[in-house]
């Protein structure tokens, strides 16, 4: 079990897919994770950047996008399963709380490990190019990967510009 991450121990299937991800993730290649529901994703996610922060002692933030529907999620699952990672819930329709939340972003770079946002707000035209010009992300995790299946839609777009070393679908 990776140093950094609590609340229980990690299933066999789920080391060796953590062992994938860092092998994939060394090697500079991006991956999918597909398992079935129920079967730990997030957990396996969440112990992968635990790993790479704390065990490999990689520079970088990662940046989850998410679905609104399981933003709460994400942020709940990391705050249970890795504590001692720095959160950002990057998501406001509050436009100065939006400004101030894409601040800290830009400007607090190191001091936080993970930006947990949605798709809605990646591409929104306040937020747009702070996520994809200005921070060189380490990973990429696009919970629900499919959304940029079809290469025309805006959000596939705004992703394929974001600087990042690996993205984890």
């Amino acid at each position: 079990r990776p140093e950094g991450v609590v609340g229980g121990e990690m299933r066999d299937y789920q080391l060796a897919s953590l062992d994938w991800l860092v092998e994939r993730h060394e090697r500079g290649l991006s991956a999918i994770l597909g398992d079935e529901m129920g079967l730990g994703k997030t957990l396996q996610t969440i112990a992968f950047l635990a790993h790479l922060k704390f065990e490999r002692r990689l520079p970088g933030a990662f940046l989850v996008l998410c679905p609104l529907s399981v933003l709460g999620t994400w942020t709940a699952e990391l705050a249970r399963w890795c504590p001692s990672m720095r959160v950002v819930k990057l998501h406001s329709s509050d436009e100065a709380e939006r400004e101030r939340l894409k601040a800290r972003v830009l400007d607090g770079v190191g001091s936080y490990d993970v930006v947990v946002t949605t798709y809605e707000m990646a591409k929104a035209p306040s937020l747009r190019a702070p996520l994809v010009t200005s921070v060189r992300w380490r990973v990429v995790v696009l919970d629900e990967g499919h959304v940029i299946k079809n290469v025309a839609t805006e959000i596939s777009q705004t992703v394929r510009k974001m600087h990042f070393v690996t993205a984890l679908l």
